[in-house]
């Protein structure tokens, strides 16, 4: 009856080794998968740290463009209003200079 058992109990020996480099398997391949899904992750969040600089560099830029362009626009209604007041000034000093030399000179 002993004999009977043996190819039977080699059987299950067998079918458990089977089933164990399965298993082993499966593990290395989930690993595998894990290890790739990290990797990715990794070059996702380097690709999106990369845009977010860029995008950060592009906002920057803009922002020192619009600032100069507000600032000459600042400048160059500043030198017209300092114009304006100039040559008011010399009119009136004009007038002035004319109203002394027509009460000077009769």
């Amino acid at each position: 009856m002993e004999t009977s058992r043996d190819p039977i109990l080699q059987d299950l020996i067998h079918h458990e080794k089977s089933v164990v480099a399965k298993v082993e398997e499966a593990r290395a391949e989930a690993e595998r998968i894990v290890a790739q899904a990290r990797g990715e992750a990794r070059e996702s969040i380097e690709r999106a740290r990369a845009e977010a600089e860029r995008l950060a560099r592009e906002s920057a830029e803009r922002t020192r463009e619009d600032a100069a362009a507000v600032r000459d626009e600042i400048l160059s209604a500043a030198r017209a209003a300092a114009d304006e007041i100039g040559a008011r000034a010399t009119a009136r000093r004009d007038a002035a200079v004319a109203r002394v030399v027509e009460r000077v000179l009769p």
